[in-house]
C-alpha cells in the first residue's frame, strides 16, 4: 500500500491519536511520514502522517473529512492495523511538517450520534428493560441500534424521557483504558501499549440530590461518580451530555426473529428532523385543504379518501355504462355488417371482420369490462377479430387482441408488434402492453389486411 512500510513504527498508533484524546481540536500540525507516488483506484493519494486529528473510520463510525494544508482534501481516512491511512486529491511532500483541518460539522455530528448511541444502549440494556444491543449503524440522516428484543412503545417513551434527563443533568463522558481486550474489536486491531480505550460514561449522584433537595443538599456528604456506561470504543466522542442536546427516538423495525432496530437522531440530527418535519406538515395544509394544523390532518385524510373511493365507484360504474352501450353499438353493427351464418355441418360462421376500439381515459379494467361484454352476447364468433386498446397515445398502455380462431388471433398479434412497440402473447386471447400508441393507425390497417389475406 506504500512505499515506506518502516514508517508505520513511528506512527502514533490507533487508540493514542490525538483525534481521540482531544475531540474538539480543530486544527493541528504534524509530520507528513510517506505518500504514494501514484492515485489509487478512486483516483486519491494515500498519505501516512505521525498523528491526525481525522478520525479514521471504526467501531461504526464514519471517517472525518478535512483539508492538509488549506488546499488538499481528505476524503477518507482508513484505520490498517493500528495504523493510519489519509486518502487526498493531490499528493504530500514526504518530511514537511503538514496543517491538518477537520470538517468540524461532521465530526461534532458523529460525536453526537455515537455518544448518544452509548447512552442509548446504556439505558436500554438495564434490567428492567433487558434489550441488549447486538449492533449499531450510522447513516448520513438516522442512527440505529439492533436490539435483541423489540421494547414496548411504553418503554421506548420512558427511555427517551430518562435520556433527555440525563443530558440536562449533564453527566460527564471519559475516556479510560483496559488491558482487557475485548471480544467485539476486530481481529486486526491490537491495542497500543497492550491496553485497549473505554468510553465511561458517568452517573452524578450530587446532580441528582440537588433536584431532590434543592435547599440543604450543600450540606450534605458528597456522593461522587457512579459508572451509567462503560464499553470499548474507539470514536470521537462529547466530554459531557450536554453536547448531545437532545435524542428523539424514532421507529421500530423487526429483524432476524425477534431483534428490532431502533431508529434515533441525536443533537441538531434532532433538530434538522424537526424542521424538516414541520415544513411537511406546513405543505400538507395547502395540499389538504386542512386550515386547522396538523390536528385536522388525520380527519381531513379520512374524509379525503372516502370521497376518492366514492368517486372511483362512480367512475367505475360510469364506464360499466359506457362499456355496454359500445357492445350495443356493436351487436347493431356486427348484424348488419357481419351476420353470422349456419354452414352445413351445423356450425357458425361469418366473413373476415375486424373490430378496432381505443380510448384514451381508460384501462386494462375496462377492456376487460368488454371482453366480458362481447363473450356475454356471444359476438366472438365466425372469422370476427376485436382490437381493444387504452391509454394515452405518448403513454402507451393495454392491448387485448381475441377472436374464436387462437391462430388468427395469434397472426394478428403479430402483425401488430411489428408496427407498435409492444409486447404480448397468451392463448385464448392475445395480450399485451405498449410504450406508446405511435403507428397504432397504421398496425390497424395491417391487421385488417391480414385477416382478409388469411381468409382468401
Amino acid at each position: 500500500m506504500h512505499e515506506n512500510a518502516t514508517t508505520t513504527t513511528t506512527q502514533v498508533p490507533v487508540g493514542l491519536l490525538t483525534c481521540q484524546h482531544t475531540p474538539y481540536l480543530r486544527q493541528f500540525n504534524t509530520t507528513v511520514l510517506s505518500c504514494s507516488k501514484k492515485p489509487n483506484k478512486q483516483k486519491l493519494y494515500e498519505v501516512q502522517l505521525q498523528d491526525t486529528i481525522l478520525f479514521p473510520e471504526g467501531g461504526g463510525q464514519p471517517c472525518d473529512y478535512g483539508t492538509i494544508n488549506e488546499s488538499i482534501e481528505v476524503k477518507n481516512v482508513l484505520r490498517v492495523g493500528t495504523s493510519h491511512v489519509h486518502h487526498t486529491t493531490a499528493p504530500v511532500e514526504e518530511g514537511i511538517e503538514a496543517r491538518l483541518e477537520v470538517d468540524w460539522k461532521r465530526r461534532f455530528d458523529h460525536m453526537q450520534q455515537h455518544s448518544g448511541q452509548h447512552l442509548v444502549s446504556a439505558l436500554f440494556e438495564q434490567p428492567e428493560y433487558g434489550c441488549d444491543t447486538l449492533a449499531w449503524g450510522m447513516n448520513a440522516t438516522r442512527c440505529h441500534v439492533e436490539l435483541s428484543k423489540a421494547p414496548t412503545p411504553e418503554q421506548v417513551q420512558e427511555v427517551e424521557d430518562r435520556l433527555n434527563l440525563y443530558i440536562r443533568r449533564n453527566y460527564p463522558v471519559h475516556v479510560t483504558f483496559t488491558e482487557e481486550r475485548p471480544a467485539t474489536l476486530p481481529k486486526d486491531y491490537v491495542g497500543p501499549n497492550g491496553v485497549f480505550r473505554v468510553i465511561e460514561i458517568m452517573q452524578d449522584l450530587d446532580v441528582i440530590a440537588a433536584e431532590e433537595d434543592p435547599v440543604n443538599h450543600a450540606h450534605k456528604e458528597k456522593r461522587g461518580l457512579v459508572r451509567l456506561d462503560y464499553n470499548p470504543c474507539c470514536g470521537t466522542h462529547v466530554k459531557s451530555l450536554k453536547d448531545l442536546q437532545c435524542i428523539k427516538l424514532l421507529h421500530q423495525e423487526k429483524i432476524r426473529g425477534n431483534n428490532s432496530r431502533l431508529y434515533f437522531a441525536v443533537g441538531q440530527r434532532a433538530l434538522d428532523l424537526l424542521q424538516e418535519t414541520y415544513q411537511v406538515t406546513k405543505d400538507l395544509a395547502s395540499v389538504l385543504s386542512a386550515p386547522g394544523g396538523p390536528e385536522t390532518y388525520v380527519d381531513t385524510i379520512v374524509k379525503n379518501q372516502k370521497a376518492a373511493r366514492e368517486t372511483v365507484k362512480q367512475a367505475k360504474n360510469l364506464l360499466k355504462e359506457i362499456a355496454a352501450y359500445q357492445v350495443r353499438d356493436w351487436i347493431s353493427e356486427l348484424k348488419d355488417k357481419n351476420p353470422i351464418t349456419t354452414q352445413e355441418d351445423g356450425k357458425s360462421n361469418s366473413a373476415p371482420y375486424l373490430v378496432k376500439y381505443h380510448r384514451d381515459d381508460v384501462d386494462m379494467d375496462f377492456l376487460g369490462v368488454i371482453t366480458a361484454l362481447l363473450k356475454d352476447n356471444d359476438l366472438i364468433q365466425g372469422q370476427r377479430i376485436f382490437i381493444l386498446s387504452a391509454g394515452e397515445k405518448k403513454d402507451g398502455g393495454p392491448m387485448i387482441i381475441i377472436g374464436q380462431s387462437d391462430d388468427a388471433v395469434k397472426k394478428i398479434g403479430a402483425e401488430v408488434s411489428k408496427l407498435i412497440d409492444i409486447k404480448g402473447g397468451g392463448k385464448g386471447r392475445w395480450q399485451g402492453k405498449a410504450k406508446s400508441w405511435q403507428g397504432l393507425d397504421s398496425a390497424w390497417l395491417a391487421a385488417e389486411a391480414l385477416l382478409h389475406a388469411e381468409s382468401a
